[in-house]
């Protein structure tokens, strides 16, 4: 049984739990919260034979756990991960995976020189029809990529870590760094921020954000809208020189369509099979099972290119 511990207990740890519950290889044997008194009441309501934990570094503490899963607010991530990495512990750190590159970097430093696994959440990475489409696109049956255009809404601003910025709210950190990934996947890592606007909250974080990607040299443009204060139909397509690709939700896959240049349906496909949190999970049990210390869907390099433009695109808002 691959056993699996959780730091956290907002709405994401009990998403994943009810997502992989019923993986007949994986457990979740221990929960983590800052206070004892909610670990219970977590662990009651959503995983009743885990053992709750009332601090995070009692979970370093804790035998034979196979994978952390660390779903704290944004700022937490870091001193989270690295907490567990120092403790020869493997994670599964939620998206945004740090609020900066330099403690991107720190993560991968101290994993490499322990030989442990450390993977970003970036759970789109994982999806199966993701991975359909980038065969597509491998397979030159749109030919050569010039743009990637792509939204994402959702009405989400009366959450409160999202307009504060002390937990790493706004619209980019929590849900722009999806159309970033679709760009990297696509364009590859020498993506450059050359526009980018945004509407302000009056804590200084932002409503929403529109932004402009380009590849140096090429001309080859990411073009991305997001937002926390209005549901979008959330689509993106994929335009090439000899067609294009439809995307219906780039944040959970429903269906990707396939047209030629005469505007004619290819090729379709729909979503099926298990959760994609169940699907990120396995993909990580089978990466550490191999004894990798990466996720081939979602490697730390593909990890440190968005975190650096995070980087640039948080300067520019």
């Amino acid at each position: 049984m691959f056993k699996i511990g959780i730091i956290g207990c907002g709405r994401m740890a009990a998403k994943m739990i009810e997502s992989i519950k019923d993986l007949k290889e994986v457990e979740v044997v221990a929960v983590a919260s800052r206070e004892k008194a909610r670990a219970n009441k977590f662990v009651k309501q959503n995983c009743p034979d885990a053992k709750p934990l009332g601090s995070y570094e009692q979970m370093t503490r804790q035998k034979d756990i196979d994978l952390v899963y660390i779903a704290t607010p944004n700022t937490f991530h870091y001193e989270n991960a690295v907490m567990c990495v120092k403790n020869h512990m493997n994670v599964l750190v939620e998206k945004p995976f740090v609020m900066s590159r330099e403690e991107a970097d720190s993560i991968f430093t101290e994993a490499k020189n322990r030989g442990v696994f450390v993977c970003e959440a970036m759970w789109t990475s994982f999806m199966p029809l993701h991975k359909k489409m980038m065969s597509w696109i491998k397979d030159g049956k749109i030919g050569a990529v010039r743009y990637v255009q792509s939204n994402l809404g959702y009405n989400i601003e009366n959450v409160q870590r999202i307009t504060d910025p002390t937990l790493g709210g706004g619209a980019h950190l929590d849900i722009g760094v999806y159309p970033t990934n679709l760009a990297v996947s696509i364009l590859g890592e020498n993506l450059e921020p050359v526009s980018v606007f945004a509407h302000k909250y009056s804590t200084g974080v932002e409503k929403d954000v529109s932004c402009v990607l380009e590849v140096p040299h090429d001309g080859a443009l990411a073009v991305s809208f997001v937002t926390v204060a209005s549901l979008t139909d959330r689509d993106g397509s994929v335009i090439g020189e000899n067609g294009y690709i439809k995307i219906f939700n780039i944040n959970d896959y429903e269906k990707i369509e396939l047209y030629n240049t005469k505007g004619e349906l290819i090729e379709s496909a729909e979503r099926s099979g298990i959760n994609s949190y169940a699907v990120e999970i396995l993909a990580c049990v089978d990466a550490i099972n191999k004894g990798l210390i990466q996720c081939p869907e979602m490697p730390w390099h593909k990890t440190a290119c968005i975190a650096s433009l995070n980087d640039k695109i948080r300067k520019m808002i």
